[in-house]
């Protein structure tokens, strides 16, 4: 019997969704830990209730005074949307064609694509779960009328990306630009087509992602960013706490970090895991190597091997942003979804299906979740931390 397409549809959707979630899930510490804690969100938007303060109708009172007022306790509700991510391969006819007598080939070759869509998945997700939802990958320098770009960073850029370049209210500068350089030593990226001219306010973003990302924790550690429908100018009890220099990178040591978690703790947090650079991780080795109470590897279920503080575990990503760290209560965080990852399927749970004016088949994967906490305050970031030289910014 000929390997047809129905058959080829059923390898996609059985043979392979299985691996995609379970390396997803696995294959990062981090996303292994927001994983972790994992909600099953219904609707289209999801709301939290916050308790947000205390009855004010207490207090010591002299013999035969009046009694307190009555009050009441303090209530908000936080609501926003999960995020939709999607993934999308092609197979073209003659392909199927060509190896519709030896099942192995075409298997292999579906295993290719697969095996490239879930890198550029866990990829997508792992650098917009260290986001705030707007996609920004780096801002620009004062370019004028050139292909090569001068950047604040370079860390969250890849050759062959596309790219969208936009004034900071959104307004397109250059849209669907492909990245065919980058040099890291002088935060430069190159792109293809036309020069352009950009200000030190325009932001780049993968092409089609201003603000529609997954909200990450640099946006929940951002204290000036209206998070959840609740603005913290006017909420202080929504900052997240922030440990800074004023700009002015200092060297990493136990009494910042302390202070960090006692300031977590103050508040009614309790952090059990931090979250940090490369850089900083070799900047905190460096003072503290031998001091083995304090600093010392942990093999996390999975096999990771993190370094530990105060019998917390100390996560390193490629993508946290750089010169801090982030101390985190986890049962103040939990990754909403509506779907996990799932093939798009038609009417008679097909994943193949054809496209439209061409000798072709698609298949889609899908996700839609988004983080979310609920209580800002229980985490605290520790910025302004000194790198050593040679670290991608």
């Amino acid at each position: 019997m000929a390997f047809d397409l129905s058959a080829a549809s059923a390898v996609l959707k059985e043979d392979y969704l299985g691996p995609v979630r379970e390396q997803l899930n696995n294959d990062n510490p981090v996303i292994q830990k927001l994983v972790q804690n994992k909600q099953q969100a219904t609707g289209k938007r999801f709301y939290v209730p916050l308790h947000v303060g205390r009855n004010s109708g207490v207090g010591y009172r002299a013999e035969g005074a009046a009694l307190p007022a009555a009050g009441s306790q303090k209530y908000k509700e936080s609501t926003a949307n999960c995020a939709y991510l999607y993934g999308r391969i092609e197979i073209t006819g003659p392909t199927i064609k060509a190896m519709r007598n030896d099942k192995g080939a075409f298997i292999r070759a579906v295993e290719s694509e697969m095996k490239g869509l879930l890198r550029d998945l866990k990829d997508q997700r792992a650098r917009a779960l260290f986001g705030n939802g707007t996609g920004m990958l780096a801002k620009f320098d004062a370019n004028s009328n050139t292909n090569t770009l001068t950047v604040d960073k370079v860390k969250y850029f890849q050759v062959g990306m596309i790219i969208d370049i936009l004034q900071s209210g959104g307004t397109p500068v250059a849209t669907g630009r492909t990245i065919t350089n980058i040099d890291e030593g002088n935060k430069t990226i190159t792109i293809d087509g036309a020069a352009v001219t950009t200000s030190n306010t325009d932001i780049a973003v993968v092409t089609g992602d201003y603000n529609v990302e997954a909200m990450g924790l640099g946006g929940i550690m951002d204290s000036s960013l209206t998070l959840q429908g609740i603005n913290p100018a006017t909420n202080p009890w929504w900052k997240p706490n922030r440990i800074a220099n004023n700009g002015t990178p200092r060297a990493i040591s136990q009494q910042l970090m302390r202070q960090a978690v006692d300031l977590s703790e103050i508040r009614g947090g309790k952090v059990d895991w931090i979250t940090t650079s490369y850089g900083v991780r070799a900047a905190l080795e460096a003072i503290m190597q031998q001091n083995v109470r304090y600093v010392r590897p942990m093999t996390l279920e999975g096999g990771f091997n993190v370094l530990e503080y105060d019998g917390m575990p100390i996560f390193v990503d490629r993508y946290h942003e750089s010169n801090r760290m982030y101390f985190l209560d986890s049962s103040e965080l939990d990754l909403y979804q509506l779907s996990d990852f799932e093939w798009m399927e038609d009417d008679k749970g097909g994943v193949l299906r054809p496209k439209s004016g061409y000798d072709a088949y698609e298949a889609t994967m899908f996700c839609y979740e988004t983080l979310v906490t609920y209580r800002r305050n229980a985490h605290t970031e520790l910025a302004d931390i000194s790198e050593p030289t040679g670290y991608i910014a």
